[in-house]
């Protein structure tokens, strides 16, 4: 039987994560949402000639540097960190020693999601759009699920992988269909009716109603999207992990 929750535990998995985070340079991925949204600003810009950017384009280069964080790093991290740890056989090391699964579970979330947080947070001056008190607390609010929820789908895609290469292999369709349809979905109707039912496609909708100056509401909809995906992230993880022989509690 292992040891109950230990906070000294998790505060060193959650430690030697960052680490593995910056010794990977998996940190340049966070840093290419903060400039993909500053390349299109300065496009746009561009193309306007030096009049005043409207609202909506503003809110696209918010939609498109927020897609690159939430996914990006959420799943490629993730997975990519998670795969290291299977190939250097350090998961089945941490897993049949003292360190709980829940442990290790936050331990692993903890990093990639305080990063996408803050990165989510400078994406909003950065694209120039300006939100009212309100609208960042559903900004930080809904954006924190998804990011949850995409560090859920990274942990599950890096248990299936073999090392970090198949890591990557196996994330980037997925992270495309993620960040690229919601992108796209006020262009082809028939996108967006599938990113409505995406916990992105819930993201982008948010940001478009505040570039669009109207008040966001979260529909039942897209409430649902949001819990459901994230319940079945969590379900799918602790099935797949138990499988993989991981849990030996």
């Amino acid at each position: 039987m292992k040891n109950k929750f230990s906070l000294h535990k998790f505060a060193a998995i959650t430690q030697l994560k960052f680490k593995s985070m910056f010794n990977k340079n998996l940190i340049a991925m966070p840093i290419m949402a903060i400039g993909m949204t500053i390349l299109l600003r300065f496009l746009y810009s561009s193309i306007l000639d030096g009049e005043k950017m409207p609202d909506f384009l503003l809110g696209m280069a918010l939609s498109l540097g927020l897609m690159f964080s939430v996914t990006m790093t959420g799943m490629l991290v993730t997975s990519t960190v998670l795969a290291e740890e299977k190939e250097k056989y350090t998961l089945r090391t941490l897993m049949t020693s003292s360190v709980t699964s829940l442990e290790f579970f936050f331990g692993s979330i903890i990093p990639p999601f305080v990063t996408i947080m803050v990165v989510n947070i400078v994406l909003i001056p950065v694209s120039g759009l300006t939100l009212s008190f309100s609208e960042i607390l559903s900004y930080l609010l809904i954006t924190a699920i998804g990011s949850i929820t995409s560090c859920i789908i990274g942990m599950i895609i890096g248990i299936f992988a073999k090392d970090q290469m198949s890591a990557g292999t196996f994330t980037t369709p997925v992270m495309l269909i993620f960040a690229m349809i919601p992108v796209f979905a006020s262009m082809v109707s028939d996108l967006d009716n599938i990113s409505r039912f995406l916990y992105t496609g819930v993201i982008t909708d948010m940001v478009n109603a505040f570039a669009g100056g109207e008040s966001y509401t979260l529909e039942p909809l897209s409430a649902a999207v949001l819990v459901g995906t994230i319940l079945i992230a969590i379900g799918l993880f602790v099935i797949i992990y138990k499988r993989n022989g991981y849990e030996t509690d």
